[in-house]
């Protein structure tokens, strides 16, 4: 009696399948043509992720590897309860900061001040108005700007504003607590607004 051999999945047929059953035969069997499918499909804004927290190229280049090295050995972790897109994206900051610890390049320890209210108090009005200037600036002078600033802070400002991420997530990647990480995205919103108007000739055409 003859034994079927099961049909070995096409790399067109893979490049059909959505993003969770890819993440899921990767978990499931370590499957590097899923990997590839996945890699291709996520490298460009992984690199660009990369890029906007540490710029420079080279490093971009060497955490973008290592983000989809976490990936492959991580992806049985993924529950589909959640967009892989989301889920991804947090591991990317996730791995991110973890490699810019090591070379102690961020600070991710509690500092004085971050459960108390050393700046004066906002209201709701207020906040929403000084968050709605950072979405409104230029995204090129945001990002100079950004560089004025002290890593952590432009990491949190990154995760909060230009991936919207919630401040619970952004608290368990970086070790702190949500009072604390609010603090600190408060502050950090200050700065950048503060060089703003105190640099109004920092990017000219």
């Amino acid at each position: 009696m003859a034994v079927s051999v099961p049909k070995k999945t096409t790399l067109k047929e893979l490049r059909d399948l959505s993003d969770a059953a890819l993440v899921e035969r990767i978990g499931k069997q370590q499957d590097l043509s899923s990997f590839g499918v996945i890699y291709e499909r996520y490298r460009r804004r992984v690199l660009d992720r990369a890029q906007y927290m540490v710029n420079d190229p080279e490093d971009a280049e060497d955490l973008t590897q290592e983000v989809f090295l976490k990936l492959f050995r991580n992806a049985s972790k993924y529950k589909q309860q959640s967009a892989f897109a989301a889920w991804f994206k947090v591991l990317t900051y996730n791995t991110v900061i973890d490699e810019l610890r090591k070379l102690k390049r961020i600070r991710l320890v509690p500092l004085p001040g971050d459960t108390e209210a050393p700046l004066p108090a906002l209201s709701d009005s207020e906040n929403t108005i000084r968050e709605k200037q950072m979405f409104e600036m230029l995204h090129d002078r945001l990002m100079q700007l950004l560089e004025l600033i002290q890593p952590e802070e432009k990491v949190m400002l990154l995760m909060k504003y230009r991936e919207d991420i919630a401040v619970k997530s952004i608290a368990s990647s970086m070790g702190l607590g949500e009072s604390a990480v609010k603090m600190r995205l408060r502050r950090a919103r200050k700065k950048v607004l503060d060089l703003d108007r105190s640099m109004p000739a920092l990017i000219e055409a």
